[in-house]
């Protein structure tokens, strides 16, 4: 009633043991007589925790949640609700909703009414949050008109209509008995005039309502009646509010509610008046860092400086570190650890994991919810989801997607199932089901890009044991053919209940060591399964996206709860779940003014601008909730330390730059007007990390030529050697080491890009089957003017699995530009007699020091020109032409010559072959022309080799010539002896060398750029 106090803790101390002292005054020592109104249910574990170290038996006090309260004043109020409306439940109601509108209302007929429910689910979703708001806040909405250029079109016909959805929807929910929270609350407001005998206060046994800051308008009407019932105001707040002095701002709202109600303020404890006169404050810190990481590094250090000793931190980070387990330290009863409370705070459920990973000591209190939305579980069910979305019509599955799912660290560690008589078997019965996942991996990486189930289990399953193979055909059952079969969400389900028993029967033995994926695993089964199975739509066929979105939208709704204990020593915990609670020392991790007070988050619905004419709470009143929630914390502190990161540029597109928080701001301002000078950056309290750089240990960039290479590279030059191995070793010697002689390949798997390989296949094929009905016969261009290019390509395709192998728009591109560059390469075609195709060259070359090595290539065209022979190797990338003047520059040649005598001698070093092999590199380009000209004239030695070419089909058609020529006699013996030189060159270069060196320049395509650190 009005006059009657509100009761004040200074919020200087703590205030669950004032709370717990002033209950037992209120009382006469029976705390179990009084029943205490808390905001959320954290606090009471506290409670219960002082009342335990009194160590006598008492009854305590009755605890219950505002929500509770509702349940309880709305059941004795009458009207009671049978059923509470999950998510489901209220997205199909306001769809009927708009539905009935619709047939009057032309603004949602025409956005809605042809809407399928996968489109209507974020819309109702939001729609649904919004409506929660204004039942919870009282507020009876307005048709909100001509919003069409603030909001999506969708958007403003809802809120032209808003107003009536609200009207229909609240009907509907009474007359089927259904309710949610923010109608429980409204409704309780509306019906409840009359304070339920339950909830009185009287003689004996006190209501308490303990530790409301900002109240809704229907949580100020409920607890005004209560307060006017006898029930007593007690606020955690600054002591300042009874002393008739100006409260800290972030306590105004305290001061409002007084004024609003024509209530007094009294301190709960007389002797909070002399200490309210002491100015003391706690003592801050500030770190300024330049990412996480190096917070969580100063956060490290200043824990382990606040262990007892540096034995204890020595021991902690011993067993943190032990094995790889957390090390965890368990007391008994009356031992807790002596000393102050320390709590590390977190603005954002991100920095849990992280936190936890740096922390010294691993017997933490975690009190907050980490959404089951960042689990591994999640990233399980979402790639499931997204392998069906992707699924094609005819029931072929995309690769990458199933093996996205294969390759989920859970499915790796599950079991087979037991074996019949594991006594007689224990090893088999706990059989892993890591290799057949390999395997199937494996098999879906090397086939094509779209697959049916049983084209990659079939060639798996013969290559397993039975008991194997029928357990991977279980598991792929429940991963993929179960949830293929869905089409409701009571069918979608009982896939995922399948699932979850997969995963606890086969993983039973991991879960014990892995509890947040545990109870993920719990909260989806527990929580998020009945919402699908039993709401309103649940019987209803939809399509398997429209499921999938549904299950989405339930488990980002879904946070995962730590059991809170032990109560004593560090604790981790989120901003919101600090409250009521007293630490004395705090670390608030990434302090940015994005995370505190928060960014608002833009509602496609309901802009933040129109909340406050709805009487909803808009930005400015949650960053009251926050400043309240945060200087309250800090005020009972000795010692407080923020950290946040800077030094992240502003972008221009999304302005996101890392700013400190303007709270932390204000606590600079207030120090440096206590030092009387501004915080220099790097001096204590404003510290920033202190890094040192250091050089990088070199890493060797050479592959030294082991005898174990020597042997292997002996192996390799006593086989047939091709020019592609040659240009390997010309191009890198490196690269041709890890290729030729170590055999390292890279990862087969479908190509979702331009095959280069296959196109050049395809235009080979095609060229081909052109000039093969023309070996023999002397042709030009005219002779292909009615060639059919288009039907060689389509042929060449299919006969070598480009229509499979190539993505549809690879293979589009290739059948639009092929036939027309080839058909400009025919036009530019010389007068030629063809006498090869695809014709192998194989014969024995004698290099240097008279020695023979076997070499082969396929010579892709022979022509006879003008009476000599003439190569020609097509190309479909661009080319880098050879430089024909090389052949005529004595000087090199003289060079070549003096190095040649030299290695023949014994007396030539490695080295000194570098400066001629980079001028062959850089000149040539490549040593295939040489080596087919080399071994034709070997073969056809009668006939003259005139010249060789590149043909740039990738162009016109442009030839690239080795050789400038035409050529004397004696000039055609020199130009054979010196291709063969250069390969001799090569040959002894790789034989003698002492180290494999990379050559850089060329790395973007290099598959073992990754380990080679060149």
């Amino acid at each position: 009633m009005p006059g009657t106090p509100f009761f004040l803790f200074d919020w200087r101390k703590p205030f669950l043991p004032a709370l717990k002292d002033f209950i037992a005054r209120r009382t006469d020592g029976c705390p179990g007589r009084a029943l205490l109104v808390v905001p959320h249910n954290r606090p009471w574990r506290y409670l219960q925790h002082l009342y335990a170290l009194d160590g006598r038996p008492t009854l305590l006090p009755k605890v219950i949640t505002f929500t509770e309260l509702l349940g309880r004043w709305r059941e004795q109020a009458g009207e009671p609700p049978v059923h509470t409306a999950n998510s489901l439940d209220q997205v199909a109601l306001l769809r009927e909703c708009v539905a009935g509108l619709s047939r009057t209302d032309s603004g949602l007929a025409e956005r809605f009414s042809r809407m399928e429910m996968e489109e209507f689910l974020p819309w109702g979703m939001r729609l649904a949050g919004v409506l929660e708001e204004l039942f919870g806040y009282g507020v009876t909405a307005a048709d909100i008109a001509h919003m069409e250029g603030e909001v999506a079109p969708p958007a403003a016909a809802l809120l032209a209509a808003l107003g009536r959805i609200q009207e229909a929807y609240a009907r509907l929910l009474r007359e089927r008995g259904w309710t949610t929270p923010g109608f429980d609350a409204c409704e309780t407001a509306r019906l409840g005039e009359d304070v339920p005998e339950s909830l009185r206060a009287r003689d004996g046994r006190p209501v308490l309502l303990a530790g409301f800051a900002l109240l809704t308008p229907t949580e100020d009407i409920l607890l005004r009646r209560l307060w006017e019932a006898g029930a007593d105001i007690c606020l955690h707040t600054d002591a300042a509010l009874a002393l008739g002095d100006r409260p800290h701002w972030a306590c105004e709202e305290h001061a409002r509610w007084l004024r609003r109600w024509q209530a007094r303020a009294t301190l709960a404890d007389a002797g909070d008046a002399a200490d309210a006169a002491q100015p003391a404050g706690p003592e801050f810190h500030f770190f300024a860092g330049y990412d996480v990481h190096s917070q969580l590094e100063a956060l490290r250090e200043d824990l382990l400086a606040e262990m007892p000793s540096a034995k204890d931190a020595e021991d902690a980070v011993r067993l943190d570190r032990e094995d790889g387990d957390e090390a965890v330290i368990h007391w008994t009863a009356g031992q807790e650890p002596a000393g102050p409370s320390t709590a590390v705070v977190l603005t954002h459920n991100g920095l849990l994991l992280p936190v936890l990973h740096h922390l010294p000591r691993k017997d933490v209190n975690i009190s907050m919810g980490y959404p089951l939305e960042r689990s591994p579980l999640f990233r399980l069910l979402e790639s499931l989801f997204r392998t069906q979305e992707e699924r094609g019509a005819d029931g072929r599955y995309y690769w990458r997607s199933l093996l996205e799912c294969l390759r989920h660290p859970y499915l790796a560690m599950l079991q087979q199932e037991e074996a019949v008589d594991p006594a007689a078997a224990p090893e088999a019965g706990r059989a892993s089901l890591r290799e057949p996942l390999a395997l199937l991996a494996e098999t879906i990486r090397q086939g094509s890009r779209s697959r049916t189930l049983e084209e990659v289990l079939a060639p798996v399953e013969v290559r397993l044991a039975p008991r194997e193979a029928r357990a991977l055909r279980e598991l792929v059952h429940i991963l993929f053919s179960a949830f293929a079969a869905v089409r409701t969400c009571a069918e979608l389900a009982d896939a995922l209940e399948a699932l979850c028993v997969c995963l606890q029967e086969r993983g039973g033995h991991i879960w014990p060591h892995y509890p947040l994926d545990a109870e993920a695993m719990y909260r989806l089964r527990e929580h998020c399964l009945p919402v699908l199975r039993h709401n309103a739509l649940s019987r209803e066929p939809f399509t398997a996206r429209q499921l999938f979105q549904f299950a989405r939208q339930i488990l980002r709704q879904e946070r995962i709860p730590f059991e809170a204990v032990p109560l004593t020593g560090l604790q981790v915990l989120g901003m919101l779940e600090t409250r009521l609670l007293h630490f004395d020392r705090l670390y608030i991790l990434d302090a940015t003014d994005e995370s505190l007070p928060g960014s608002a988050v833009q509602d496609p619905l309901l802009p933040d601008s129109l909340r406050l004419e709805l009487g909803l709470p808009d930005a400015r009143r949650r960053e009251r909730a926050a400043a309240h929630t945060l200087f309250r914390l800090c005020a009972g502190a000795s010692k407080v330390t923020f950290s946040w990161q800077e030094g992240i540029s502003r972008s221009a597109l999304f302005d996101a730059r890392k700013s400190r928080s303007r709270f932390v701001e204000q606590l600079i301002w207030q120090e440096e007007r206590r030092r009387g000078r501004l915080l220099v950056p790097g001096e204590a309290p404003l510290r920033t990390p202190a890094s040192a750089a250091r050089p990088s240990a070199a890493q060797p960039e050479e592959i030294v030529h082991s005898p174990a290479l020597r042997e292997v590279m002996r192996r390799f030059l006593d086989g047939r050697i091709s020019p592609t191995a040659l240009d390997a070793y010309l191009g890198c010697p490196k690269r041709f080491v890890w290729h030729y002689l170590c055999r390292l390949r890279e990862a087969e798997e479908v190509n979702e890009g331009d095959d280069h390989a296959l196109v050049g296949k395809v235009v080979h094929r095609v060229l081909e089957q052109l000039y093969r009905p023309h070996i023999g016969k002397t042709v030009c261009a005219q002779d292909f003017r009615q060639a059919d290019l288009a039907a060689l390509l389509v042929q060449a395709l299919a006969d070598l699995g480009g229509e499979d192998a190539l993505p549809p728009e690879s293979r589009i591109m290739l059948e639009l530009s092929v036939p027309y560059r080839l058909r400009k390469y025919l036009d530019e075609q010389p007068e030629t007699t063809i006498i090869g195709l695809e014709e192998p060259l194989e014969t024995r070359l004698s290099l240097w020091e008279g020695r023979r090595f076997a070499f082969w290539g396929q010579a892709d065209r022979i022509d006879r020109r003008e009476g000599a022979l003439h190569l020609v190797d097509y190309k479909t990338g661009r080319v880098r032409g050879a430089d024909t003047l090389l052949w005529n520059e004595e000087d090199f040649w003289r060079e070549l010559d003096d190095f040649r005598r030299a290695a023949e001698a014994g007396e030539a070093d490695a080295d000194d072959a570098l400066p001629l092999l980079a001028v062959v590199r850089e000149r040539l380009h490549s040593l295939q022309l040489p080596c087919y000209v080399a071994l034709l004239a070997g073969l056809r030695p009668e006939e003259r080799v005139e010249n060789a070419c590149l043909v740039e089909l990738y162009e016109k058609g442009k030839e690239h010539p080795l050789f400038s020529g035409p050529w004397t006699d004696e000039d055609y013996v020199v130009a054979l002896r010196r291709c063969r030189e250069l390969l001799g060159l090569v040959i002894w270069h790789m034989e003698h060398c002492a180290t494999f060196r990379p050559v850089t320049g060329r790395c973007a395509h290099c598959p073992y750029r990754g380990a080679c650190r060149a």
